[in-house]
C-alpha cells in the first residue's frame, strides 16, 4: 500500500479530524467516492484514530459490499445519495464535533464570518432538522447544492471534491463555530463582505492542500502505527 491508496487517505483523514479536535464518538464517518464510480469507501463504527486502512471497505451505492467488510453506520445510505445525486462531490465527511454540535442547537443557525477561517464556508451551508419522522436522508435534499450542512443538534455533514479538502474542511468548519460562538458571547462582528468574497478563493487555492500537508506530517509522529502500514 502507499501513500495515495485511498484507504490510507481515508485513514489518515480520520485521524487528523480525531487530532484536531473532531472526535466525534464511534459515529462518525469518512467516505471517497471510487474511482470506478461504482460506489464509495467508507468506515464503520470506530473511534476515528482507531481506523487503519484494512477497515476502510468498498460499497456500490445500494450499499451491497464491493471490497472488504465492517459494520457500518445505516446513515451510510445518505452518503450513497450524496454521490448519486451531486456528481461534483467526491468525498463526504460527517462529524459531531464539540462547537459545530453547540451551534446546530440554534435552529436555523449556520456559521458566521467571524474569523478569517470562516470565508471558506461563506453562502455555502444550509441546516436540516430532524423531526424523529421524516427519512434521515431528506438531509442530502437540505444540501442542496451546498458544501456543507448543520444537523440540529447533532452536528454536521462536509461535500467536498476530495477526501483530503473534506478532512480540512470538517476541522476548519469546527473551529469557526468556536469562534463564532465565542465571538457572539463578547458582542463581536462579523467580517465585512467584500473582504469575505477576496478571501474564500484565496482560501481554497492556498488553505486548504497546505493544511492537509502540514497536518499529514504531524501524524507521521503521533500516529506511527499507520504509516509503518505503507509499503518501502
Amino acid at each position: 500500500m502507499d501513500i495515495d491508496d485511498i484507504r490510507f487517505r481515508i485513514a489518515a483523514g480520520r485521524r487528523i479530524l480525531y487530532r484536531e479536535g473532531c472526535d466525534s464518538n464511534v459515529g462518525g464517518h469518512v467516505s471517497a467516492r471510487a474511482e470506478e464510480d461504482d460506489g464509495f469507501w467508507v468506515t464503520g463504527f470506530e473511534y476515528l484514530d482507531q481506523t487503519v486502512p484494512d477497515g476502510v471497505v468498498k460499497l456500490d451505492f445500494d450499499l451491497n459490499p464491493l471490497v472488504g467488510h465492517h459494520e457500518l453506520s445505516p446513515a451510510v445510505n445518505f452518503h450513497a445519495l450524496i454521490y448519486r445525486t451531486r456528481p461534483d462531490v467526491n468525498a463526504v465527511v460527517h462529524v459531531h464535533s464539540h462547537h459545530i454540535s453547540v451551534l446546530s442547537s440554534i435552529e436555523g443557525q449556520t456559521v458566521g464570518m467571524y474569523n478569517v477561517l470562516s470565508v471558506l464556508f461563506h453562502d455555502d451551508q444550509a441546516t436540516y432538522f430532524d423531526d424523529g419522522i421524516k427519512a434521515h436522508t431528506d438531509v442530502v435534499e437540505a444540501l442542496g447544492d451546498k458544501r456543507v450542512v448543520l444537523m440540529k443538534n447533532h452536528g454536521a455533514i462536509v461535500a467536498s471534491d476530495s477526501v483530503e479538502n473534506a478532512v480540512i474542511e470538517a476541522i476548519t468548519l469546527e473551529k469557526a463555530a468556536q469562534y463564532h460562538l465565542e465571538c457572539v458571547a463578547v458582542g463581536g462582528t462579523e467580517i465585512a463582505e467584500a473582504e469575505v468574497l477576496g478571501g474564500k478563493a484565496m482560501y481554497r487555492k492556498h488553505y486548504l492542500p497546505q493544511v492537509w500537508r502540514a497536518n499529514l506530517d504531524r501524524i507521521r509522529g503521533t500516529d506511527p502505527d499507520l504509516f509503518a502500514l505503507l509499503d518501502d
